[in-house]
């Protein structure tokens, strides 16, 4: 048995990936209803979706679904919002589980990393010999979490399996929580046969086959690679300095601009440059520090994917290419040239 029990998370706040925020745009495109209006109505800005590494509050995504919900009058709309996933949508988590080998080492991957496309709950996984059950559960600190959410996370999963193996993939039993709606005909549409409700718990079981069933393209390499960067990602995430987070933020949005500053940063943040000198210095950095270790990262970056070195003067903001040549000797050591020339895993 392969068993996903997803545990509560300890932290105070949720949130939840923008990637997913999109995948329930999709659904609503589909139905051709007008996102802006719907997302202004929540108070969310619509060009969010234009960063899907961005994160919202849970109680934000919690209004946004319950207002499409009502909008769409649609009584299943987790359920079919849930058939709209993309690998995309889960960010590194999707795409590691893309390149497992089987559909039980994607699911180890998404229980380990599931805080990347969201943090109010967490997995735990054990195995078995017959079976794969999934166990869904929000910690009593939670905000209220409406049947649409947990229908849609099942409906994904189902829906994500299908999709990574090539295969119809069905459940052999699903159980929610919440007492039997007037029709339960889409609930079996989507998952068979034999879906229960007002259970103990919300779970799904499938055989353990289901778990031995190839994914399609696996990649070891790139497995491990996007494991490697979701270790990092949320290492980031859990320790990054709120100022220091904002800042780096605004850097990446205007590293073309060669003028950039402390005061036009200090500026947007709608604080003195003092200020934003004295939390910077408290989360143990500098303005100077950071633009610098970000124009080094996206230089080493963009020299592995061959823009040329004109390209990359004025996408990271140095007036000439002469100028970033002398800059990049002294970051590492090397010219542009030589960096790129050597092994990925020299002067990485």
């Amino acid at each position: 048995m392969v068993i996903f029990l997803i545990k509560a998370t300890s932290e105070a706040s949720f949130s939840v990936s923008v990637g997913i925020l999109a995948q329930l745009v999709r659904y609503l495109l589909y139905l051709n209803v007008d996102i802006d209006r719907l997302l202004w109505s929540a108070g969310v800005d619509p060009a969010i979706l234009t960063s899907p590494d961005e994160r919202i509050t849970v109680e934000k995504y919690i209004l946004i679904e319950d207002k499409a919900a009502h909008e769409t009058n649609d009584p299943c709309f987790g359920l079919h919002m849930g058939q709209f996933v993309e690998v995309g949508n889960w960010s590194i988590l999707g795409y590691m589980m893309m390149n497992c080998k089987t559909l039980a080492e994607a699911f180890e991957k998404y229980a380990k990393y599931s805080s990347i496309i969201g943090n109010l709950i967490s997995g735990d996984v054990h195995m078995s010999s017959d079976t794969v059950t999934i166990f869904l559960t929000a910690p009593e600190h939670a905000p209220i979490i409406s049947r649409h959410c947990y229908e849609g996370y099942f409906s994904s999963i189902i829906c994500l399996a299908r999709n990574l193996s090539g295969r119809n993939v069905n459940p052999i039993e699903v159980g929610f929580v919440f007492s039997e709606p007037k029709s339960i005909d889409e609930y079996k549409n989507v998952f068979g046969p034999s879906v229960l409700f007002g259970q103990n718990q919300n779970y799904i079981i499938m055989d353990i086959k289901v778990g031995n069933i190839p994914v399609l393209l696996p990649n070891e390499n790139l497995l491990q690679y996007f494991e490697n960067y979701a270790k990092e990602f949320l290492s980031e995430v859990e320790t990054i300095h709120h100022v220091t987070y904002k800042v780096k933020k605004f850097i990446l949005s205007h590293m073309d601009n060669e003028k950039l500053t402390i005061a036009i940063t200090a500026k947007d943040l709608s604080i003195s440059v003092r200020t934003l000198q004295v939390h910077l210095k408290s989360e143990g950095t500098e303005f100077r520090k950071l633009l610098k270790e970000l124009r080094e990262q996206l230089a080493k970056k963009y020299l592995r994917e061959n823009y040329t070195v004109e390209d990359i003067t004025y996408l990271i903001g140095f007036s000439d290419p002469c100028t970033f040549r002398k800059a990049f000797k002294k970051w590492v050591g090397l010219t542009p040239k030589e960096y790129r020339q050597t092994p990925i895993n020299i002067s990485a």
